[in-house]
């Protein structure tokens, strides 16, 4: 599916506001090598333009925060444009600035208006070319596949405008047991899953030999060659290894489709968990983000996703130090809050 390119109004403004905001899903297909390109689109968030409609922010505003989202999206020439124009309207209004996962491409575009960037973890990009379960590097990955597969674990897949009702009622069902039906997140989740508004996502379904649901992905076209994961769902029932099976059939439909890059999700803190040294500052930092654990277990996502060796661009925290406890409060509240 193509979508038509934007173009600004004859009377835009600088912030881009000419544009016609139903033209982000091109500015997301224009977008290459950035796997959090699609939540730019997560309902909510507020959005502005470079001037000649070609790059565009997401963002939303907490505690008088204004809170950008990954990177812009579109053409990278525009970029620094709708940082401009982001950075004059939060100031009009007398906003906070903040990004929550700025890439590396980005980090210099919001340096230059005095922000500072703390690294917070790296992306996690599977390539199918290069992905196998073969050989000893992967072997807690092929291992866990396998236990699936003694268990009888089966998979499908549809794209999800495709469907069938009765597994779209299951899926959300399985949902509402994990208690993941709650609309939260802001950076890396997109909202409103398995509801068919993103009938080009993947949807990826486990059963058992039971026939019943275990465990559902669902993944989002980023660009023209990348897959990011964005709902991962499974049951209090699923066997042992349900996720990295459904990680690995994605693996294989994207390189039979022409997929280059498989995004799984975000590894926090890689360079604080690598090792069990450090000295009393790392462990100090341990502590710390481990108070996050009853939101979301930190440590225990980074050592899931090492598994995959796929490590990908760091990402960062931008913000102004004098800022740092009103904007850490709009982040946290705006990811872990419905």
């Amino acid at each position: 599916m193509a979508f038509p390119l934007p173009a600004p109004g004859p009377g835009a403004r600088p912030d881009g506001a000419g544009v016609d905001p139903d033209a982000l899903p091109a500015l997301v297909e224009l977008s290459v090598d950035d796997p959090l390109a699609p939540f730019v689109l997560r309902p909510g968030k507020r959005h502005v333009f470079s001037p000649d409609g070609r790059a565009a922010v997401g963002y939303r505003v907490r505690f008088g925060t204004a809170v950008v989202g990954g990177d812009p999206v579109g053409d990278p020439l525009s970029w620094a444009a709708a940082v401009e124009a982001f950075v004059a309207l939060a100031r009009r209004d007398g906003h906070r600035m903040a990004v929550l996962a700025a890439g590396e491409r980005a980090r210099p575009l919001w340096a230059a208006h005095g922000l500072s960037a703390v690294p917070i973890g790296r992306d996690v990009v599977l390539r199918p070319t290069e992905f196998t379960l073969v050989g000893r590097r992967f072997r807690n990955v092929r291992q866990a596949v396998q236990r699936t597969r003694n268990a009888g674990v089966t998979v499908m897949w549809w794209l999800e405008s495709e469907v069938p009702e009765p597994v779209r009622a299951e899926l959300r069902a399985l949902l509402r047991a994990g208690g993941r039906d709650r609309d939260r997140g802001f950076s890396m989740i997109l909202g409103r899953p398995f509801d068919g508004s993103q009938p080009r996502a993947l949807v990826l379904v486990a059963r058992d030999r039971r026939g019943r649901l275990v465990g559902a992905h669902r993944y989002l076209r980023a660009g023209q060659k990348d897959l990011s994961l964005d709902v991962p769902v499974r049951s209090a029932a699923a066997p042992n290894g349900v996720d990295e099976r459904l990680i690995a059939e994605a693996v294989g439909w994207a390189a039979a489709h022409g997929v280059a890059r498989v995004s799984l999700a975000f590894a926090p803190f890689p360079d604080l968990f690598a090792g069990t040294g450090g000295g009393a500052r790392t462990a100090l930092l341990r502590r710390v983000v481990h108070v996050l654990d009853p939101l979301i277990s930190v440590e225990r996502l980074y050592r899931y996703l090492r598994k995959f060796h796929a490590f990908d661009q760091e990402r960062y925290v931008m913000l102004r130090w004098a800022q740092v406890v009103p904007v850490a409060l709009a982040l946290l509240t705006l990811e872990f809050s419905r």
